[in-house]
């Protein structure tokens, strides 16, 4: 192979591979927010039950707004429920 149809392929590779990237980071972001928004609701939960978290301590939070309680699962972006069966 020429040396230019070996650098055009490795520019093609190069551009794919960064798109691809750029998916991944903004699957990444999509991810972390889910995550925090999970953990928000686990130490609610565990508060509102008396439950010690896994540090041994209880965990007390104020309950400014009982909307924030609800986790709408229409509006994240990423949502994937596997059948059972």
């Amino acid at each position: 192979m020429s040396e230019k149809r070996v650098l055009r392929k490795m520019k093609k590779l190069a551009s794919r591979i960064g798109e691809k990237m750029e998916t991944v980071r903004d699957v990444m972001e999509d991810l972390e927010i889910e995550f925090e928004i999970l953990q928000k609701q686990i130490i609610k939960l565990e508060s509102k039950k008396g439950i010690e978290s896994a540090d041994g301590q209880k965990d007390e939070l104020d309950f400014e707004d009982e909307a924030d309680e609800i986790i709408d699962l229409e509006n994240t972006s990423v949502v994937t429920v596997r059948p059972k069966f």
